[in-house]
């Protein structure tokens, strides 16, 4: 709901919502005209053998007051006091902290003289239904039905902070040559298909290591006994797509290719060079997480793309600076938690100013391995390339939304989504510029 305060930024938020609201109340004023249209046959049958049917409640008025009735059964009312009560209960501490993040940010917004308009909103929301390759109207239909998301729900709690936080961000994101240069040896230099064995700590890796060089064959079968990473263990450790130059993490992508593809640049013996089979030593890839990666095979690099055609540096510096943008978003809102004092008497929790941050505060900070990370964002490359027909596209979390909360709705919706088939568990790299 929007705050009773009625404040600039709620009406911003109402304002935006106009077309919104009519792509979704089109369809319920069609079935209202058709209901008019059939009434007079109805109230004709009504007349003949119904006239002791049961009544239809009708609703005038959303109850307000905490002991207004929310429903009635068998006369015992049930109050809107005793709902809220039971939201509190179930979904509170979540949408509290959603809250929380919300005002923290508008109240940045307010501190650097910056507002996002019901304009702004509009014209984000149009982007990125166009991004899909399909209308505002479908964009916001496909929310409804296949998340339970509402138009306003989706510029309040999507939209809105997305705008707010690049707003944020401004001034604080510069894209130079070398990245422009690393993206494209990222999307158009050589690729390597890898297996993957992952464990927790670095005795095991070792022991796992040692066992490979006594038996280099046996890595399908250690893969599928020792690796705690689920989405390959059972292909034998397969990647689903191959790693890139400079993929995140860029310790793990930088060993792979020194190891695995480039080799040693002082050894000027060919037959020293990489080659299918090999496999590199323990990679750090997080406080929890070591890797070991055997080389499957070399996607060529791409030779019909130049890194001098103007065209291709400006797709890519739009794709590094929307990336770059991303991870400083993360940083301010840190910031920004950072410097609050925020008590929360939902769970018991209080944070000072300047405060260092209570863990439940934290932004998630998982790892995500190579160039196959969990998107945040539809799935569409710097070219503004359509996601693969079929597949399901995946909303951006809101910037002020608890990750465990975020967690909770993704799992929710993957429990009534078809189940994946064999080999599909790896996200697709974004596609890359033309």
């Amino acid at each position: 709901m929007i705050a009773k305060d009625g404040g600039r930024a709620a009406r911003v938020l109402a304002a935006g919502l106009t077309l919104a609201g009519i792509a979704v109340a089109a369809p319920a004023h069609a079935q209202q005209a058709r209901a008019r249209a059939a009434a007079p046959a109805q109230a004709g049958k009504a007349a003949v053998g119904q006239a002791d049917a049961t009544p239809i409640v009708t609703q005038t008025r959303l109850p307000v007051n905490p002991t207004d009735a929310i429903a009635i059964v068998n006369d015992q009312v049930i109050t809107r006091s005793d709902l809220a009560d039971e939201c509190v209960a179930r979904k509170g501490k979540e949408i509290l902290e959603t809250l929380i993040n919300r005002v923290l940010i508008e109240q940045a917004l307010k501190a650097q003289k910056k507002e996002v308009t019901a304009a702004e909103i509009d014209k984000e929301i149009d982007a990125v239904a166009a991004r899909f390759g399909i209308s505002r109207q479908q964009w916001l239909r496909t929310l409804d039905k296949e998340r339970a998301i509402s138009p306003f729900q989706y510029a309040r709690d999507v939209i809105y902070p997305q705008i707010a936080m690049r707003k944020l961000c401004e001034g604080r994101v510069q894209v130079t040559d070398k990245d422009v240069e690393q993206a494209f040896e990222a999307h158009y230099g050589d690729k390597i298909r890898c297996r993957l064995i992952m464990v927790d700590t670095l005795a095991k890796a070792q022991t796992v290591w040692e066992e490979l060089k006594k038996n280099p064959g046996g890595f399908e079968k250690l893969a599928q006994e020792q690796s705690m990473d689920l989405a390959t263990r059972s292909l034998g450790g397969l990647l689903g797509e191959p790693i890139n130059r400079h993929a995140q993490p860029t310790n793990v992508s930088d060993s792979a290719f020194a190891q695995l593809v480039d080799g040693d640049p002082n050894d000027k013996d060919p037959s020293h060079k990489p080659k299918d089979g090999d496999f590199t030593g323990p990679i750090q890839a997080s406080e929890g997480a070591w890797l070991i990666l055997r080389r499957e095979g070399i996607v060529p690099a791409e030779t019909r793309v130049s890194a001098k055609d103007e065209n291709v540096r400006k797709r890519l510096h739009e794709y590094v600076h929307e990336a770059k943008l991303k991870d400083e978003m993360g940083v301010v809102f840190e910031e920004l938690i950072q410097k609050a004092a925020i008590q929360n008497m939902l769970v018991g929790t209080e944070k000072l100013a300047n405060e260092q941050q209570h863990p439940e505060y934290r932004l998630d900070d998982q790892v995500k391995l190579m160039s196959n990370p969990e998107s945040n964002t539809p799935d569409v490359g710097p070219d503004g390339a359509a996601p693969v027909a079929g597949a399901a596209p995946k909303l951006p979390t809101p910037a002020a939304v608890d990750p465990a909360a975020a967690a909770e709705f993704e799992k929710a919706r993957a429990a009534k989504a078809p189940a994946p088939a064999a080999g599909a568990a790896v996200a697709p790299t974004p596609g890359a510029p033309q």
